[in-house]
Formats: C-alpha cells, structure tokens, sequence
C-alpha cells in the first residue's frame, strides 16, 4: 500500500513537472538560451523518472539517456557559439 501511494505522488510530481516545463519552454520560444535552459530541466527530469522507474533493471536505458543528452547539450552549445559570433544575432541567443 505505501510503495503504490509513493509510486503515485511519483508519478503526479512527475506530470506537474512536465506540465511546468513545457509551458515554460512555450512561453520562452523568442530566446534561445532560454530553450536551451528549459530544455536540460526537462532532461533532468526525464533521467531522473528514469533512474527512479528502473529498479531490478540494468542502468541501459538510463546510461542511454545521458548520452543523447550530453550529445543534445554540445549541439545546442555549438548553434548557441555560432549565433553569438554573429553579432547582428545577439538578440536572438538572449543576452
């Protein structure tokens, strides 16, 4: 009974969570450091929905994950350096 009440406030924080990000992705769509930032919140949270959900399980999926991510991360850096070298972008990376 408490692991399915416990599995249930997981899961609630974990849709209020995602709710949270995606309107906050939506509302910061004009900048772009400020996607990047909304972006690897989401990702936190999607591994750390992952780490907890696999219990008896190999770490695959989540080891997984943290690779994208981190592929995800220097892709976004890049474009971020890319766009802040051209000066007459500055407004739109955010700064």
């Amino acid at each position: 009974m408490l692991l399915r009440v416990s599995l249930m406030t997981f899961c609630v924080y974990l849709y209020l969570g995602s709710l949270l990000a995606l309107f906050s992705f939506f509302l910061s769509l004009n900048r772009l450091l400020n996607c990047l930032i909304i972006l690897e919140n989401f990702n936190v949270l999607i591994l750390f929905a992952c780490l907890l959900g696999q219990w008896d399980e190999h770490r695959i999926l989540f080891i997984a994950l943290m690779v994208i991510f981190t592929i995800e991360v220097t892709l976004g850096l890049v474009v971020l350096t890319r766009l802040w070298d051209t000066s007459n972008l500055i407004g739109t990376v955010g700064v």
